[in-house]
């Protein structure tokens, strides 16, 4: 059998996963399901997202994330998180561990070709993760940097390496990182706006800083991720413009932010809001290489300065549950602490003495990045900066291109903190991984421990308690060292007519805001 993945997220129990049905595909709320109305063949979906194309590389993004949406139809990778989550086969119809846990097996399809019509075999699969990993400009070689060779079994068998072990890497292949790009295309330097992949849709047209128009691939693998005819996806940063859009018909279905949830929720019978469990947060991330925010009183002072509760209430609608550690409720016995060592709330008198022990009794100045526009974090930048300046902490936002904002927060950035979501991925431990032992999602180093206890729980041969031991252990040293000013735990949600089918199966949007929109589709209903 194929590993799945079900709430809460254990990453263990994937071990000796051997061949699947090759037919396996699809996904509940599809074409034929009765249940959400049989779409039609012919509709085509408008979908508004909060940030702009900025290319369709893979490979190149500033922040993958943030493009994944864009890059999930043009594009198969190895395996696919569908909804639940749950982790199920794409290009690969099984994969299989080595006994260390070091060796990854993939068995692939014989039946799935390049939109030029060449086959997708165990030698493009390699190419494409070899430019991943050793294109001088890659932003993703960190993500893959527990692959220490990959190699071509057999034209349908593809076998990784891995310097650790790596139960994480059937999920690491199945975001944009694993994308397949047809070999013939790999030297060229203009994919970023002619993509070149085996995906279920073409584009048709791409407006970097505005859209992506796609039609149907012919000929798909899987029919059921092709109920579609077309599909466009455009960048409204401004929550007011993509509600009146939805409003008045101009988009099927958008990114609904959780400061919008009261107005979402009133647009009438012909619209309807769907919520993902909370398994993202919202940070006042930091950056631990720069000076005062480098020493951990002065961190855990900002967490005792900020008012989780007035910010949900003011802010976010009720909707982002106040948070005081990495891993939200949803990972409770996979790393969420029902006791941690610090608990952080609003104590203005306990955050200014952490201050005076950091010898900063008249505070200090601090800048914040945040996407200019991009709500609600254009509004809780301004909150969380009163609330500092109360302790004595003189904050100076400092607003960016929202496309652009990600490609700041690295560890030549030279700002203190950003105001931003840290993602969820399908598991605890990979959740941890990609938000804190990734330099341009966590600048500085962290802290002792800290790295040991993340990767332990990739081994396999772990059991379900050892594995929620050692991330519990991380996410204490987390909250200890006050890693981030953490905040709130942030459900995905989304607005849409009631045509559209298939919502509550997006897999990647059921732990973060990314939208793979294969399985959806709209009926032709009026």
């Amino acid at each position: 059998m194929h590993p799945t993945v079900r709430r809460p997220f254990p990453i263990v129990a994937l071990v000796l996963l051997v061949a699947l049905l090759a037919g396996c595909g699809g996904s509940p709320g599809g074409s034929d399901d009765p249940a959400a109305g049989r779409a039609t063949r012919d509709g085509v979906l408008r979908f508004a997202y909060t940030v702009a194309p900025a290319g369709l590389d893979p490979h190149v993004s500033a922040s993958y994330i943030a493009q994944e949406t864009y890059l999930f139809p043009l594009y198969d990778r190895l395996t696919q998180i569908t909804g639940g989550p749950e982790l199920e086969p794409m290009l690969a119809t099984g994969w299989s561990f080595s006994p260390d846990g070091r060796e990854v097996t993939f068995v692939l399809r014989d039946d799935v070709t390049f939109h030029d019509g060449s086959p997708v075999t165990a030698d493009a699969v390699k190419a494409s993760f070899d430019r991943a990993l050793h294109l001088p400009e890659s932003t993703v070689k960190n993500n893959l940097s527990m692959i220490s060779g990959i190699d071509v079994v057999d034209p349908r068998t593809v076998r990784f390496t891995a310097n650790r072990p790596a139960a994480d890497l059937p999920y690491v292949v199945s975001t944009s990182i694993g994308s397949i790009i047809n070999p013939a295309s790999l030297g060229r330097s203009d994919l970023d706006r002619r993509p070149d992949g085996s995906g279920p849709f073409v584009a048709t047209s791409v407006r970097l800083g505005d859209g992506v128009t796609y039609e149907r691939a012919p000929d798909y693998w899987d029919p059921a991720a092709t109920t579609l005819a077309g599909l466009e996806i455009v960048g409204i940063t401004n929550d007011n413009a993509r509600l009146s859009a939805l409003r008045s018909g101009q988009i099927d279905m958008m990114l609904a932010k959780v400061g919008q949830h009261a107005q979402a929720s009133s647009l009438g019978p012909d619209f309807a809001v769907h919520s993902y469990p909370a398994a993202a947060t919202y940070a006042l991330q930091l950056n631990t290489l720069r000076p005062h925010v480098d020493q951990v009183k002065v961190r855990q002072a900002l967490n005792f300065a900020v008012d989780r509760v007035g910010l949900d209430d003011a802010i976010l609608s009720g909707q982002c549950a106040p948070n005081g550690q990495p891993l939200p409720p949803v990972f409770d016995g996979r790393g969420h602490l029902v006791a941690p060592p610090v608990t952080y709330s609003r104590d203005v008198s306990r955050a200014k003495a952490l201050l005076a022990e950091a010898g900063l009794p008249d505070g200090f100045e601090m800048t914040m990045l945040v996407g200019a526009g991009l709500s609600p974090q254009d509004k809780m930048a301004p909150a969380v900066q009163a609330q500092l300046a109360e302790i004595g902490v003189r904050v100076r936002i400092e607003a960016q291109d929202p496309v652009q904002v990600n490609s700041l927060w690295n560890s030549q950035s030279p700002f203190d903190s950003y105001m931003q979501v840290r993602t969820a991925g399908p598991t605890a431990a990979i959740t941890l991984r990609d938000n804190y032992l990734v330099t341009n999602r966590y600048p500085g180093p962290t802290p002792s421990g800290f790295e040991a206890a993340v990767n332990a729980a990739f081994d396999s041969a772990l059991s379900v308690e050892q594995v929620d031991r050692t991330l519990q252990e991380a996410s204490s040293i987390a909250v200890d060292q006050a890693m981030d000013v953490f905040l709130c735990a942030l459900p995905t949600q989304v607005a849409h007519s009631t045509r559209v089918t298939g919502v509550e199966t997006i897999g990647q949007a059921d732990f973060q805001g990314v939208f793979d929109l294969r399985y959806v589709g709209i009926t032709g209903a009026g």
